[in-house]
């Protein structure tokens, strides 16, 4: 999966950073986040899907990279979507 940062919703705050340091850093000049992998290893979906829903700004998103898999987006603190209509801390029924 792919993980993209929108600079221009980016607050700053770090706290992506620091839910996942070894995913995002965050640039000196600016303070900026910026994701530091190219591609996110599958094993850490769910430690992604924590920071996409902790970003104050909903600034993070996952870009779907596998046939089917949903690309999600934060919504605001707490809360994700994805594009199945589901969001990501709902469940199927």
């Amino acid at each position: 999966m792919r993980v993209i940062v929108d600079e221009n919703l980016c607050g700053t705050t770090g706290q992506c950073v620091l839910t996942l340091p070894s995913v995002f850093h965050q640039r000196e000049a600016d303070g900026i986040a910026v994701v530091c992998l190219a591609t996110v290893p599958e094993e850490l979906r769910e430690a992604v899907l924590l920071t996409v829903s902790q970003c104050p700004v909903a600034a993070i998103r996952i870009v779907a990279t596998a046939p089917g898999e949903p690309a999600v987006q934060a919504t605001g603190p707490g809360r994700v979507t994805s594009n199945d209509g589901m969001g990501a801390d709902d469940e199927a029924t």
